[in-house]
């Protein structure tokens, strides 16, 4: 797991008001505090986290893919319904990674 969080911590490199919860096969899972420069990542809750968050629902391959350099992984997961995105949406309109 801690591989994945490292690999996380590289993708998600711009602050973007928010908190994602990144659900892994239904059972793991990993949190993103954009509220900070540079996002937190970590398998323990965001403290402060009073209102909604923004939760991908994904299998462990996706979201290896995702946080791999390429093009629109997040779109082409998403499209294909291997990645499912719930709660706060606004969330995802300010998310820039660090990876093109």
């Amino acid at each position: 797991m801690s591989d994945l969080v490292s690999k996380a911590a590289d993708f998600f490199q711009q602050p973007f008001s928010g908190v994602i919860r990144i659900e892994i096969d239904g059972s793991n899972a990993i949190w993103v505090d954009g509220r900070q420069t540079p996002p937190v990542v970590s398998e323990q809750a965001p403290p402060n986290l009073e209102g909604g968050f923004c939760l991908w629902r994904t299998s462990l391959d996706t979201l290896n893919r995702i946080l791999s350099p390429g093009v629109r992984q997040i779109e082409a997961a998403y499209i294909a319904g291997r990645l499912l995105i719930s709660g706060d949406m606004s969330v995802m309109a300010r998310l820039e990674t660090g990876k093109a």
